[in-house]
């Protein structure tokens, strides 16, 4: 019972199948496009960055009292900090008391003498 194939008929099976391949690359890569121009959207809709400055807080009694205002990238800053605007670090430096932390020197970028 084994019937031969005509070569006509594997050509086209071979299309048929060529056409499901291509029919599903089609569909992935309208999806990898949807993808990007959500992405796309997503990047014109990002919170404007972080600022400059944040202010190291520290557990005195049992509340969190401001310890030394830093540059945003400093690394010395430890872990419980909150970003600051520059007004608010050159305020923090001036009238609140707060020190400027001794190695990334907020202070002179923010022109504190």
């Amino acid at each position: 019972m084994s019937e031969k194939v005509s070569r006509l008929d594997r050509l086209r099976s071979v299309r048929e199948w060529l056409a499901w391949q291509l029919r599903r690359t089609d569909d992935t890569i309208a999806e990898l496009e949807r993808q990007e121009v959500a992405a796309a959207r997503a990047a014109r809709t990002l919170p404007p960055p972080t600022p400059g400055w944040k202010l190291a807080m520290r557990r005195a009694g049992g509340k969190p009292t401001p310890e030394a205002v830093h540059t945003s990238d400093c690394g010395m800053a430890g872990k419980n900090t909150r970003p600051l605007a520059r007004e608010q670090a050159l305020r923090a430096i001036t009238e609140g008391g707060v020190t400027a932390c001794p190695f990334c020197r907020p202070d002179n970028d923010l022109g504190v003498l």
